[in-house]
């Protein structure tokens, strides 16, 4: 093969570099005869329904910690894009609402809740500093307080449905 060089004086064509060989280099696999790797499967179990509980939970703690507006109302407009007329539903934007509905029921029955059992929530969520009734037993009091938030989300009109 031959190459060209250029020069700070280069006037069209050089001369070729005589015995320039190239050598491809590239590995060749050992053992090109081995059998593809097989494929593992892994088996699923049964689906189980989530606590409703914990899913309420779960949405309300999602709803404190994104508890401003930050993106402008940006997902608010985001109908307008789509469906040419911007009259359409938008599955995330309408699960979102579900979603924002449910965190503040959860909310509204955790302020209606007795204080100790209201820190308890919060504590067990990560959303209050460490325990801070010495004379009471934190399990205790947690348990308490599920039960207790349990039955009020049962009698919510939003979040009976989850039950």
């Amino acid at each position: 093969m031959k190459r060209e060089t250029l020069t700070m004086g280069w006037r069209g064509k050089c001369e070729a570099v005589a015995d320039y060989v190239v050598v491809d280099e590239t590995p060749v696999p050992a053992a090109a005869n081995q059998a593809a790797p097989v494929a593992r499967t892994v088996a699923a179990g049964p689906w189980t329904a989530p606590d409703p509980l914990d899913l309420c939970l779960e949405l309300w703690k999602v709803w404190m910690a994104d508890g401003v507006d930050k993106d402008l109302a940006a997902k608010t407009m985001r109908g307008l894009g789509g469906e040419g007329d911007g009259h359409g539903v938008d599955l995330h934007e309408a699960q979102r609402a579900n979603d924002l509905r449910l965190a503040q029921a959860t909310d509204a029955m955790i302020d209606s809740m007795q204080r100790i059992h209201i820190w308890a929530i919060y504590t067990m969520c990560s959303q209050a500093t460490p325990w801070r009734f010495p004379n009471a037993s934190f399990v205790d009091v947690a348990q308490e307080a599920r039960s207790e938030l349990q039955r009020l989300l049962k009698n919510n009109v939003c979040t009976a449905v989850l039950f």
